[in-house]
């Protein structure tokens, strides 16, 4: 009798811990002071969920975020591709056209994880994560700064880019993507969250080659990534473990960690200034209102 008594309070003591964790690690508890380096302006794009900054210094944007398992309670959101231009920036974002039938053809067009990739010529390719209904793809578009139009090439489809997050191109049709769970089920994608179960991984893909494999494994909601200007280092957000961790690209295309830094909780996605390699990192102190803004884009995430 006494052993029971001492092992139910055991496991309640585990269970005690292990809500109290999650409760912090949610940022219940957490007040957020908003500080503004400067004067800041907000601009409407309807989930806007990453950007790039091309070398002429304009911010391509991606908006339209959705996640499917919400299609019930709220509407989606209008995809589209914002451009803004920081030598212009009283001009606000512009939306671009997206030439051709793509979006007739794909309906279902949700823009989310954002890349480019430059050729000699100059030429602009734009890669997107595109949460498809049937599965996630990356949509590879071209890029013209003068008509502000995108021209689809072609679609990356692979049954190991199942959970995308955020991509990183390397080389032409040649990236790393974070998966950020293992399960594909709402259900069990989020109790893989609350576990906190390092399941996600770093895919490595080439077009060309035709060849997927593991980059990087054993992390816990891998979210933003990105590269060093040099190509050198690639960085990656282990979102549940608030680190971002820098890896070094092996002979063989996979990935070494060389280092970690810890935020906090809900790193999101990072930047690489193109001036110094400085990171700039998104975080969300208070991950709890994530849920509350999926259903209500008024309710701010800090």
């Amino acid at each position: 009798m006494a052993f029971r008594l001492l092992f139910l309070l055991g496991l309640l003591t585990v269970l005690v811990a292990v809500v109290v964790d999650t409760m912090i690690r949610a940022g219940i508890f957490e007040h957020v002071y908003n500080h503004q380096p400067g004067n800041c302006k907000e601009y409407e794009m309807q989930g806007s969920e990453d950007m790039v900054l091309l070398p002429n210094d304009q911010v391509l944007i991606s908006s339209g975020f959705y996640t499917w398992e919400f299609e019930n309670l709220v509407p989606k959101p209008e995809p589209n591709i914002f451009m803004f231009d920081l030598k212009a920036p009283s001009a606000g974002p512009q939306k671009l056209v997206i030439e051709g039938s793509f979006l007739e053809e794909t309906p279902d067009f949700t823009p989310h994880g954002l890349s480019h990739w430059i050729d000699g010529d100059g030429v602009v390719y734009l890669y997107v994560i595109n949460h498809r209904r049937e599965g996630d793809t990356v949509e590879c578009f071209l890029y013209n700064s003068e008509s502000l139009s995108l021209k689809h090439r072609s679609t990356i489809t692979d049954e190991s880019l199942y959970n995308l997050n955020d991509i990183v191109v390397v080389g032409l049709d040649e990236l790393y993507a974070t998966n950020d769970h293992f399960f594909v089920s709402p259900v069990l994608k989020l109790l893989e969250t609350f576990a906190r179960l390092p399941w996600g991984c770093v895919m490595y893909y080439n077009a060309n080659r035709k060849e997927a494999k593991i980059a990087a494994s054993s992390l816990s909601f891998p979210n933003g990534i990105a590269k060093s200007n040099s190509g050198k280092f690639i960085y990656v957000n282990n979102l549940l473990k608030g680190e971002i961790i820098a890896y070094t690209r092996n002979q063989d295309d996979t990935l070494a960690a060389v280092q970690s830094l810890t935020l906090q909780p809900a790193n999101d996605n990072v930047f690489v200034s193109p001036v110094n390699d400085h990171l700039w990192v998104a975080v969300m102190p208070k991950p709890i209102k994530i849920s509350r803004h999926y259903v209500d884009r008024s309710i701010p995430i800090a």
